[in-house]
C-alpha cells in the first residue's frame, strides 16, 4: 500500500511521533511510533482504537450521501501545484476547494453522479475537463499545462481572407474552432502548451493541415491559394438494360453555366474546389433532376439518370368510322413501347382496358362525334377523335324532255343523225375510187 504524506507532527514533551499519510484510494492514515520504550503498549492500543474508529464511516456522511474525491493537480513534470482553484460540477450543481502545498485537494460530491472536473489559475490551464461517470470515492490525478495562446493569420496573394474557418484540434479532440475576422484573424486566449493539427479552410481554396507546436504566445501565419477541378458528367436512362446514353441533356451548374451531353452522354465542366454547387439535368420530355454536388480537391465522375416523364399516346386506326362498326385503337407509353392494361374511355364512358400488344376494339354505335381518351394510374392521354358516319342509298333524279324547236331544212346531211352515217362513207368510198381512175387514165394518154 502506497501512502501519499500530507504532514507529520511530533508532540513535544512525549514518547511518539505521528506521521499522517494517504493511501492510493484517498483514505487518511495516523502512524505513530514510539520514540522510546515508555509506555509503548498503551501506545499501541490507542492506535488500535483510532484504526478502528477511522474504519466506520460517519452516520452523517452516510446520511447525505457524499462521496470523497482527492484530487492531486501536477505539472509536466509531474510536480504538484499549489492554489490552483478546483472546481467539480454536476447538474446544476457545483463545488470548488483550493489545492494545498502538495498540490491536493478534497471535494465532496453527490456517489454515483457524473462530475466534470475543472480548474482555474492564472498560469496553468486545462483543454478539457476531467469527467467521473460514476463518482465514488477515488483518486484524481490532474495533469496541467503551462498557459498559452495562439493567433492564426490567413492570407492570400491578393491579402487577409476573411470567414476562413480555422480548427484546431489535439489528439483527434477539437481544442478550438471558428472564422477568421475581416482582417483574415483567428486567435485562442488560453490554451494548453503542446503539439497540435491546425486546419484552415474556405470555398474555392485548397485546404491547408499543418503540426504546430504552441508554447507560450504563438504566432502562424497560413496562406491559401484558390483552384479548380474538371469534373465528369454521364447522364444515362435506367429504362433500358443496361442503360443508355441520353445525348442531349443539359446539365446546369450554378453560378458556373451550362454543359450539353454529347452522344456519349458525357460533358464536363471545370467547377471551383471545395464548393457545395446546385445541379440540375434537364431534356425535353425527361423528369428533371437536381442534386447538390459536394467537390473535393480531386477530380471525380458523377453518373446521374434521366428517366422520361411518364406518358400515354393514343392513336386509332381512322378517324371515320361507319356508324355499328368497331375501330382499333393503340396505346404507346413515353418509349413508345405497347402500354398493356390501360383504360380506354368514349365519352367519359369505360369501354376497356388495352390487351399485352396495347390495343383495344372500340365500338362507334351511332353518327356522331366520340373523344376516346387513354389513362393508367394518374397519367392520361390526349384525347383523340373519331366520327361516325351513315352510308346513304343514291336515288335517281328524273329528267326532263326538251322540245326542239323548228328550223329551216338543211340540204346538208345531219353528221350527227347516226342513220346518216353508212351513206356519208358509201359517198366518201366512191369519190376516192373515180379519182384514183381519172388519175390513172390521165397518166397513160401522156
Amino acid at each position: 500500500m502506497r501512502i501519499q504524506p500530507i504532514g507529520t507532527h511530533i508532540r513535544p514533551n512525549t514518547s511518539t511521533e505521528r506521521r499522517f499519510g494517504m493511501d492510493e484510494e484517498g483514505h487518511s492514515y495516523v502512524v505513530a511510533t514510539c520514540v522510546s520504550n515508555m509506555n509503548c503498549r498503551r501506545l499501541q492500543l490507542v492506535v488500535v482504537v483510532l484504526i478502528i474508529l477511522a474504519a466506520v464511516p460517519p452516520v452523517a456522511a452516510q446520511e447525505s450521501n457524499l462521496t470523497t474525491i482527492t484530487v492531486e493537480v501536477i505539472d509536466e513534470e509531474r510536480e504538484p501545484i499549489q492554489g490552483v482553484t478546483v472546481i467539480a460540477e454536476w447538474g446544476a450543481d457545483s463545488v470548488s476547494a483550493d489545492t494545498a502545498s502538495n498540490g491536493m485537494v478534497l471535494v465532496d460530491v453527490p456517489r454515483g453522479e457524473q462530475i466534470e472536473i475543472t480548474i482555474n489559475h492564472p498560469d496553468y490551464v486545462r483543454n478539457f475537463p476531467y469527467v467521473i461517470d460514476n463518482a465514488d470515492q477515488q483518486r484524481v490525478e490532474l495533469d496541467v499545462s503551462e498557459r498559452s495562446s495562439l493567433s492564426v493569420g490567413v492570407d492570400t496573394n491578393s491579402g487577409p481572407i476573411a470567414d476562413a474557418r480555422v480548427t484546431l484540434t489535439m489528439d483527434d479532440r477539437t481544442v478550438a474552432s471558428g472564422n477568421t475576422s475581416q482582417e483574415g484573424i483567428f486567435s485562442v486566449e488560453t490554451l494548453e502548451a503542446g503539439e497540435y493539427t491546425l486546419t484552415a479552410e474556405k470555398r474555392t481554396y485548397y485546404t491547408i493541415n499543418r503540426t504546430i507546436e504552441v508554447d507560450g504566445e504563438t504566432n502562424i501565419n497560413l496562406n491559401l491559394n484558390t483552384g479548380g477541378v474538371t469534373t465528369e458528367f454521364i447522364i444515362v436512362d435506367p429504362h433500358f438494360s443496361p442503360p443508355e446514353s441520353v445525348s442531349g441533356a443539359t446539365v446546369s451548374i450554378s453560378g458556373i453555366g451550362d454543359v450539353q451531353t454529347l452522344g456519349d452522354g458525357r460533358a464536363v465542366a471545370r467547377i471551383p474546389i471545395n464548393t457545395e454547387v446546385p445541379v440540375t439535368v434537364t431534356k425535353p420530355k425527361y423528369e428533371d433532376i437536381k442534386r447538390t454536388l459536394m467537390i473535393n480537391e480531386s477530380g471525380q465522375t458523377r453518373t446521374y439518370e434521366l428517366t422520361r416523364r411518364p406518358q400515354l399516346n393514343i392513336t386509332t386506326a381512322s378517324d371515320r368510322i361507319i356508324a355499328g362498326e368497331s375501330v382499333s385503337v393503340e396505346v404507346t407509353n413515353a418509349y413508345e413501347e405497347p402500354a398493356p392494361g390501360v383504360i380506354i374511355t368514349r365519352n367519359a364512358e369505360s369501354v376497356g382496358q388495352t390487351n399485352e400488344n396495347g390495343e383495344l376494339t372500340v365500338s362507334i354505335p351511332n353518327a356522331e362525334s366520340y373523344s376516346l381518351i387513354a389513362s393508367q394510374d394518374s397519367i392520361e392521354s390526349e384525347p383523340v377523335s373519331v366520327r361516325g358516319v351513315n352510308v346513304v342509298g343514291s336515288t335517281p333524279e328524273p329528267t326532263s324532255t326538251t322540245t326542239p324547236t323548228p328550223s329551216a331544212p338543211s340540204l346538208i346531211p345531219d353528221i350527227m343523225n347516226a342513220g346518216a352515217l353508212p351513206i356519208i362513207g358509201v359517198i366518201a368510198t366512191i369519190s376516192v375510187i373515180i379519182a384514183l381512175i381519172v388519175a390513172g387514165i390521165f397518166t397513160f394518154r401522156r
